[in-house]
């Protein structure tokens, strides 16, 4: 099942989402320029879980106040997370440490080196280096399955830190202040761990005080071992250098090989139950996925594609001039700040594209038969009953969820604007119509964007007594309805319309039949031949309604009509609650 969302909403001037320049994002389609919103600028602000750790406390959105235990963390900061979890436990500071530098390397970045050096050096808290969509009681869960982990089979723990990876990580914090250029500082990180093991005596006879790097030891695993090969590398000519960081040899190759720890039995099983349960695929995971370069982290399929929101006519940026003025200046209203601003003003239409099956998949993914076994095999056994109860349990309360989800999604899309330069513009402009399109049999996504290919242009006033088709806003919704009914009648389209405006009887879902030549239809007389008269528009929405609902105490109206003809046996009085959490928060 396919559900798509379709926003008509005008806009009062603003600067929604801007570009590098500071000016509102445009592109050019149907030949001229628009003014656009990117999706992931849509997608943040309809999820903004809000930020407790922000300067500005700033709070949940609608969305995430609706859906609260359900919303998930966009983060680079899960190593600090678990190092917090660990500090509640009164683990080892040296062990919270050694964690949180291990879990600094469980997702790559395609970033160069020292990309986010200022960022890291105005933030000391450990990260990784990409971003990650986790459940927020992720940290948690892990720091208590650590020292789980520690106490039951303390070698494998051991063995999870891993000190060539975590000794990687001090080189790098060193490498940040030191005069080396990129290639080189990547020479020397992918070489810091065989030098430790293997050329430290050499560092040492080329050292200037060679007595400093003769007291590091192999294995030395800490921050004074790195700084020591750091600076020493640093101290040495090209030559040297280069000498120092050469390839390893095959006796080398052997030494690190032979001294590298080695994996205690068990221990694969033993990481496997440290990561096992842990992806909790709340509700913003389920609809906007995760991809990471993690092995650690399952990637999931987006459920939900939103397109970029681009202006339903030509749009032109302006220059806004502004001053401010000094209050205690002497001369007295003279300015005390010039500067210029960019914005517009702009009808958008906006489309999501949910995939419903997918979306109830990912919150409640069905376990996998194991492959090569026998049936009666004690591995088929235990995903018989781990199906059954998937079946009995987690599938329909993921069906309910999903709805939640859906439902919450509607109002907030319709209700959430970008927060972009909002201080000055204040442009919370509600949408003037949402058409809801569910597709029933089949899954093609239809994007009613070429409605717009030619420009929404105004041409002047209609009396009130008249559906509006001339204003901007009446011209788009026009071509809109237009456009919509002419597609799925040339392509057969089969799906359930529900239509909200603002009001109904100005902004009506209509559509005109054609003539071949593209001409409007005309009414025919009682023998068939054309009159001057044209036909009527035809109003085609499955159903109309006049408000958005899902509030309690309001009227019902197109969130309620939208779950119901899901056809999934219950109303959104029953899903409108999403439930407790698979997890506490951290």
């Amino acid at each position: 099942m396919l559900i798509e969302i379709h926003m008509i909403q005008n806009h009062s001037p603003s600067n929604l989402n801007r570009d590098d320049l500071g000016a509102p994002k445009t592109c050019v389609f149907g030949g001229v320029t628009r003014a656009r919103i990117s999706s992931q600028c849509l997608k943040r602000s309809i999820r903004n879980p809000g930020n407790p750790d922000d300067e500005h406390n700033r709070e949940p959105g609608m969305f995430a106040k609706s859906m609260e235990g359900h919303i998930g963390l966009l983060t680079k900061f899960l190593p600090w997370l678990v190092e917090k979890g660990l500090q509640k436990l009164k683990v080892d500071e040296n062990e919270i440490r050694g964690v949180g530098i291990k879990l600094q390397s469980i997702a790559k970045s395609e970033e160069k080196l020292g990309a986010g050096k200022k960022k890291r050096r105005l933030d000391p808290r450990r990260q990784t280096p990409q971003l990650i969509r986790i459940h927020p009681g992720l940290a948690g869960e892990l720091a208590e399955r650590l020292v789980s982990l520690r106490e039951s089979d303390e070698d494998s723990f051991r063995y999870f830190l891993n000190p060539a990876v975590s000794f990687r990580q001090l080189v790098e914090a060193e490498l940040e202040d030191s005069q080396f250029n990129e290639n080189q500082r990547k020479s020397i990180l992918d070489k810091a761990w065989l030098i430790l093991n293997c050329r430290m005596e050499e560092l040492e006879s080329d050292a200037e005080q060679p007595e400093a790097v003769a007291q590091q030891s192999t294995y030395a695993l800490d921050a004074e071992s790195a700084k020591i090969i750091v600076t020493t590398l640093e101290s040495l000519p090209d030559d040297k250098f280069k000498n120092i960081i050469r390839k390893q040899t095959d006796p080398e190759k052997k030494q690190l090989k032979d001294d590298a720890p080695k994996p205690p039995p068990g221990y694969k099983d033993a990481e496997k139950k440290l990561w096992a349960d842990l992806q909790h695929n709340c509700a913003d995971i389920a609809l906007f996925g995760r991809m990471t370069t993690s092995e650690f982290f399952e990637d999931v399929k987006a459920a939900l594609q939103v397109a970029h929101a681009i202006s339903t006519h030509a749009a032109v940026n302006e220059v806004d001039y502004f001053t401010a003025v000094d209050d205690r200046a002497r001369a007295g209203g003279r300015a005390g700040h010039v500067d210029e601003a960019m914005y517009n003003s702009a009808c958008f239409y906006k489309y999501f594209s949910l995939d419903w099956d997918q979306l109830v998949y990912n919150l409640a993914p069905e376990p996998k038969k194991p492959e090569d076994k026998k049936d009666d095999s004690q591995e088929i056994k235990n995903w018989e009953e781990e199906h059954k109860n998937w079946a009995d349990k987690l599938k329909p309360n993921a069906v309910k969820l999903a709805a939640c989800t859906l439902g919450h999604f509607l109002r907030a899309a319709a209700r959430t604007t970008p927060s972009g330069k909002q201080n000055s513009f204040a442009s919370h402009c509600e949408p003037c119509g949402i058409l809801v399109e569910i597709k029933k049999n089949g899954k093609i996504p239809t994007s009613y964007a070429n409605a717009f290919a030619d420009p929404a242009g105004k041409i002047g006033d209609p009396p009130d007594d008249n559906a509006d088709c001339e204003s901007l806003v009446g011209r788009s919704i026009a071509q809109f309805g237009d456009h919509v009914y002419n597609v799925r009648n040339a392509y057969g389209i089969e799906s359930t319309l529900f239509w909200h405006a603002l009001p109904l009887y100005r902004y009506p879902l209509q559509g005109w039949e054609r003539e071949a030549d593209g001409r409007k239809a005309k009414v025919r007389d009682e023998n068939g031949e054309e009159t001057k008269k044209d036909k009527p528009a035809v109003q085609f929405a499955t159903k109309c309604l006049r408000g958005l609902g899902g509030e309690d105490g309001k009227p019902e109206g197109l969130v309620e009509a939208v779950i119901e003809a899901l056809d999934l046996g219950f109303k959104w009085a029953d899903v409108k609650d999403p439930g407790e959490s698979a997890a506490k928060e951290s």
